[in-house]
């Protein structure tokens, strides 16, 4: 325990303002997890909200290319403030639109300016935090994300049942809040020379990088998983019948146990073989939701998320440090925005594809969602 709390005070000043801005940043995701139910309840089909929440995914596509070329070449704290700024003009301009034709093109313009700060902050802890250091730094910063996550859904829940429109408002708020922290507080971190801050240098390495890429092919099963968290998971839990209230609080769930374990998980496992963990939490996420093969009732969805967490919490800051690991000093905004780009990917065909597999039958998503998990496991375990 003395060595948990002495590695915890050695992370330095800037990661701890990150953490915090990021906490008030993702505290105010309110939209996403119920944009879904926002376009249904405007009169629009499942497989019409799953295009326009594909969108969204299409502008992250976009956005991995720009923020990781942004991240080397400007610096990590003005491309992480030009994109929450930017985020938050989206949020509010998206509260206004109506058609799913409209939402479906903001919501492309809102992937690609406010997740194009993503490969910065990824870049920034690789910069400041020492090697022996990133697990538990990414468990940090998950601890942040999960802290926020945990209280917000819960009161977008209440609001959403009030007002979608406040929904946009706090979202937008929040996001304001990071970009002029991150433009006044953050280091810019490395950056590239100019002559050496294009994709082709980056690709040249990447394509080389045979575990690099062995990791971006079981991002992108993994991605699909992940999708259906805010997708097919709170459809069905609309469709069973249960008050929107108690979805806000089963979505929060996850944050919460994120919040307890986590960190703990990541000290005391940190001896433990990195690829082996990772793909464990794969096949327990994918897995997760084959708890709706038995039942749907409000408990069915309590153990999918407590067994979806445990497989979040067993791979994802092992997956970040695992993944910095195989950057090149001089290039990691630009492997951690080609990274994004199999979760890009991987969430457009999973918010089109898992959503018309929803319809259909809902046992599909299920089954394809354990079969992807069991698949990345496999992918990421090859050399």
């Amino acid at each position: 325990m003395t060595t948990f709390f002495h590695s915890i005070r050695k992370l330095p000043g800037p990661f701890w303002v990150l953490a915090g801005a990021t906490f008030v940043n993702r505290f105010g995701v309110f939209v996403w997890p119920f944009l879904t139910i926002i376009i249904t309840r405007q009169g629009h089909t499942a497989a019409q909200a799953g295009i326009a929440v594909s969108a969204y995914s299409a502008g992250n596509l976009i956005a991995a290319a720009l923020g990781g070329w942004l991240a080397d070449r400007l610096g990590r704290n003005v491309t992480m403030a030009l994109s929450a700024l930017g985020g938050a003009g989206c949020m509010m301009a998206m509260s206004q639109a109506a058609g799913w034709q409209a939402l479906t093109l903001i919501s492309l313009l809102t992937g690609l300016v406010s997740e194009a700060g993503n490969p910065a902050s990824a870049a920034l802890v690789q910069d400041i935090v020492a090697p022996e250091q990133r697990v538990l730094a990414f468990a940090v910063q998950r601890f942040a994300v999960n802290l926020g996550w945990s209280f917000g859904p819960a009161v977008a829940g209440f609001l959403a049942d009030y007002s979608f429109f406040w929904l946009f408002v706090v979202d937008a708020a929040t996001s304001a809040f990071f970009g002029i922290v991150a433009w006044l507080f953050l280091p810019r971190g490395r950056r590239a020379p100019k002559e050496m801050a294009g994709w082709s240098h980056a690709w040249e390495s990447i394509r080389q990088n045979r575990p690099f890429l062995a990791l971006f092919a079981a991002c992108l099963c993994v991605s699909w998983i992940f999708r259906q968290s805010s997708t097919t998971f709170p459809l069905h839990f609309e469709r069973s019948g249960i008050s929107m209230h108690w979805c806000g609080a089963v979505l929060a769930l996850n944050g919460v146990l994120i919040c307890l374990f986590e960190i703990p998980l990541a000290s005391a496992t940190r001896g433990w073989p990195v690829r082996g963990v990772i793909g464990l939490g794969y096949v327990l996420m994918g897995g997760s939701f084959l708890a709706f093969l038995v039942t749907s009732t409000l408990w069915a969805f309590v153990a999918a998320m407590i067994v979806f967490t445990v497989g979040e919490m067993c791979s994802f800051s092992r997956q970040q440090a695992y993944a910095a690991s195989l950057a090149p000093d001089d290039m990691r905004g630009r492997y951690a925005g080609f990274l994004s780009f199999a979760w890009s990917i991987g969430g457009i065909v999973a918010s089109v594809a898992g959503l018309h597999l929803y319809e259909m039958a809902p046992s599909l998503a299920w089954y394809v969602s354990a079969a992807l998990g069991v698949l990345g496991a496999w992918l990421l375990g090859r050399r």
